[in-house]
């Protein structure tokens, strides 16, 4: 069967040649787009869970915190100074913060004080907690507290006083210790541990050590 020559010009639809244009521009323009769009999809699909993740988790570490504290805290603070002397103060400890930044006394939390005395030997000072004014370079210790020397002078109290300036400490809630003379404890005490001369009062007990004799004329 044969189709003439009309029937096939009637089953197909003309185009013009601006129509065809512009179809052959819409191709061109979706085959550079849709790779974009495609990157675009892709970039947001890795950087959706990264950037998720890291808000909740600043959410729930803020969260987490049982109580907020105003006071700013120093972790592993260091002081490092001299004293009057031009002697080497160092301390360092756990935390310490202060109560305002305009004031000069400082709360550490379980501190070793290291300095040196003029003869060259050194002190260390440890302490469960201790406060210290850096204007007068007092500290005022607490807690667990033992004050030991090069010359081989031990203070042991859970309360004292130490001018860092002059190597005092004192304290009045008890102390034992171990001296060149031997062992003593007490209720109250003041030790000028540069020159391991020990003034004791109330209850005071001295146990003398007979390896050790007092030189009572300083000869």
């Amino acid at each position: 069967m044969s189709t003439h020559p009309d029937q096939i010009l009637k089953s197909n639809e003309t185009v013009s040649f601006d129509e065809n244009d512009r179809q052959v521009h819409r191709a061109d323009n979706l085959k550079k787009t849709i790779p974009v769009l495609t990157l675009i999809a892709l970039l947001c699909l890795i950087l959706y869970p990264i950037l998720a993740s890291r808000e909740n988790s600043f959410t729930l570490a803020i969260d987490r915190l049982e109580q907020r504290d105003e006071k700013a805290k120093l972790i592993k603070p260091s002081y490092v100074d001299v004293d009057r002397n031009n002697n080497p103060v160092n301390i360092s400890a756990e935390s310490a913060y202060r109560e305002e930044n305009e004031h000069t006394d400082y709360f550490f939390t379980n501190l070793i004080a290291e300095m040196s005395l003029p003869s060259g030997e050194g002190i260390e000072i440890n302490a469960v907690r201790g406060a210290l004014n850096t204007g007068t370079q007092i500290m005022d210790l607490g807690g667990e507290i033992t004050i030991l020397s090069e010359k081989g002078l031990l203070l042991r109290s859970t309360e004292a006083t130490f001018i860092i300036s002059d190597k005092i400490a004192t304290g009045k809630n008890g102390v034992t210790g171990i001296a060149s003379f031997g062992r003593f404890s007490a209720n109250n005490f003041e030790a000028n541990v540069g020159e391991e001369i020990i003034t004791l009062n109330g209850n005071v007990k001295i146990n003398f050590d007979p390896n050790k004799p007092l030189d009572l004329f300083g000869n």
